[in-house]
């Protein structure tokens, strides 16, 4: 952060309200405050400018992709200017006071090696965004002179075109390895029960805007998901059986002489010369070696043959599990196996640790999530490469929550700094016209 830790305003200040600017002079267009420190001041009422760079690609050539042309770089870029006009055109973006915006527009390829089979990777639409930067207004003293400060850091939310959304916070619950040697996740469906302006907010974060009709997920198959689910199941099964071998070598080398000589030459080492000098101490010790001899060895053989209760779970949870699973898909119907997939979570059930839930058809049970795979068949390959087909807003959780349909910025603490990042976002998100956003996307 500039300057140092977040320093708030003086107790004047503080006391005309919980939220209160620090006191500038009225008569300053610039309404500046200056900083204790004497080479730093805050510029309240001065216009901010707002920029942008040129669009580029900072990413280099994805192998098999056609480099954008110089038409399609003019495209992108009026997108973008389309987009960050409906930005400009609120109270808070078109006219900045006490903070500057900048923009970092960027473009990117598919990477067409880890698509699925049966999609055209040179059909994919090239992915382009900006993201928006807003800084507070600062100079600092530099050779006599006060000098406007380039932007420190801030809270920065971005803006994809032709970006997937794949899945936010939810692991992979099971992974398909395609002919390409790369993986497909396979997931539980992100909620989109929380939206703003009428569009889901992904798992309360990133606010999406899609084609009509058209779903950035696709339902996972019943028998696909199982089978790519085995290999989880295998890992668990394999954990459980390892731990039990190793528990049974462990009870076998209790019940080697070797064992219990090793106590008895212990007890000998440091308490052998009770024998003379105390030998009711003597007695006490070699006893109480004895008990715990045939307490080790009772307890290494009770966890070498674990039972079906709280103590012996860990072995057959994984292995009634994957007994279960592998049943299930030897007997499945082709009916059954086109059925969407769910994914029920496991109850604290020990030993399992690679995958913590089944594998069921939806439907089996009520508390079944569906389960989801990233839909790259989501785009019309006969649109342009350069044609909006989706919109994410990442991460608009970063700086609000929607509560009833409104956004919820964060609580700003009276301070000699202007406002900046999402004290800024957020007004201009609540101004803008978002029906017109979502018709820069296709039709």
């Amino acid at each position: 952060m500039r300057f140092g830790t977040l320093l708030l305003i003086s107790a004047l200040a503080q006391a005309r309200s919980p939220s209160a600017n620090p006191q500038y002079d009225l008569n300053d267009p610039e309404g500046m405050v200056r900083h204790e420190n004497g080479w730093s001041r805050f510029a309240w009422k001065r216009k901010g400018t707002w920029t942008a760079t040129p669009l580029h690609n900072p990413f280099g050539r994805t192998p098999g992709a056609t480099a954008a042309t110089p038409a399609e770089l003019k495209q992108m870029t009026a997108a973008l200017d389309a987009l960050s006009a409906l930005l400009r055109a609120t109270p808070e973006g078109g006219d900045p006071r006490g903070y500057f915006m900048k923009e970092s527009r960027t473009y990117e390829h598919f990477n067409f090696e880890t698509l699925p089979p049966g999609i055209q990777g040179a059909r994919q639409p090239v992915i382009y965004s900006t993201g928006y930067f807003p800084f507070y207004i600062a100079d600092t003293l530099k050779n006599g002179n006060w000098v406007q400060d380039a932007g420190g850091e801030t809270e920065s939310v971005y803006f994809y075109f032709n970006r997937l959304p794949e899945r936010t916070e939810n692991t992979a619950v099971a992974k398909e390895i395609l002919a390409n040697g790369e993986r497909l996740e396979f997931y539980l469906r992100p909620d989109l029960s929380v939206k703003y302006m009428g569009f889901p907010v992904v798992d309360g974060q990133v606010l999406m805007i899609t084609r009509g009709g058209r779903d950035p997920w696709a339902a996972v198959p019943y028998g696909r998901a199982l089978k790519a689910a085995m290999g989880e199941y295998e890992k668990d099964l394999a954990t459980a059986q390892k731990r039990l071998e190793e528990l049974k070598q462990k009870e076998a080398g209790t019940q080697l002489p070797a064992y219990e000589k090793q106590m008895r030459d212990q007890l000998e080492k440091y308490y052998g010369s009770l024998r003379t000098s105390s030998p009711a101490k003597w007695t006490s010790r070699l006893t109480a070696m004895e008990r715990e001899l045939a307490y080790n060895r009772e307890l290494a053989r009770k966890q070498a043959n674990p039972q079906r209760d709280g103590e012996g779970n860990w072995y057959w949870h994984p292995l009634d599990v994957h007994a279960d699973a592998k049943r299930r898909l030897e007997s499945m119907t082709a009916e059954e196996a086109a059925r969407p997939a769910g994914f029920l979570k496991a109850e604290n059930e020990q030993g399992r640790y690679a995958i913590q839930g089944k594998i069921l058809p939806t439907g089996a049970d009520p508390r079944c999530r569906e389960l989801a795979m990233t839909n790259y068949a989501y785009f019309d390959p006969k649109l342009p490469r350069t044609a909006p087909q989706i919109l994410l807003v990442r991460n608009l959780g970063r700086c609000a929550k929607v509560v009833n349909g409104k956004l919820e910025g964060p609580q700003r603490r009276p301070s000699i700094f202007p406002p900046q990042g999402c004290h800024r976002h957020v007004p201009i998100w609540e101004a803008m016209d978002w029906a017109k956003v979502a018709a820069l996307l296709a039709p």
